[in-house]
């Protein structure tokens, strides 16, 4: 029987939101994301993800990520 699987917290109406994740597993890969309905801000709150994202592997205690290591 098919289903959908909605992600509630996927959408926004905002020209830009970004976040980003520690992926599970042994290694320290961390995603970053953006999404909006502005193309500018998004690519801008893109680049503001990486930043973070780099840091956040650099820096896993930073963002409480430190109990995983």
């Amino acid at each position: 029987m098919p289903a959908w699987e909605l992600e509630t917290d996927a959408y926004t109406n905002r020209p830009s939101v970004w976040r980003t994740v520690r992926l599970p597993g042994a290694g320290q890969e961390v995603e970053a994301n953006a999404r909006g309905t502005d193309k500018a801000a998004g690519e801008a709150a893109f680049a503001e993800a990486c930043v973070q994202a780099e840091d956040r592997a650099q820096n896993p205690g930073k963002y409480g990520d430190a109990d995983e290591w």
